[in-house]
């Protein structure tokens, strides 16, 4: 079994990948991607060979900005998303 799953996305400049999950690594294929994050003021720029790891909750798009662009995105276990929730369900109970 995979550690992981990888998605290999092709945008058209203009193209928009909505991605809603913390920990998905977004890495530059070919082209230049353009990342922004709801309710942050961050933009964050990838141009080959480039990554970036999803550090927030909340919608984050993906955009080819100078024409067309390839993305791959490496979702996290869901072994590990649920290692991240369990030590704040342990701080609730302990806090109750």
């Amino acid at each position: 079994m995979a550690d992981h799953m990888t998605d290999r996305v092709y945008l058209q400049r203009g193209g928009i990948v909505r991605l809603e999950q913390v920990g998905a690594r977004v890495t530059c294929r070919s082209g230049v991607l353009w990342l922004t994050f709801a309710d942050d003021p961050r933009d964050v720029l990838l141009e080959v060979g480039e990554d970036f790891v999803v550090d927030r909750e909340g919608l984050t798009l993906v955009c080819a900005i100078a024409g067309p662009a390839a993305a791959e995105i490496d979702w996290p276990r869901a072994a590990d998303a649920v290692a991240e929730a369990e030590p704040a369900a342990d701080d609730a109970r302990r806090a109750a």
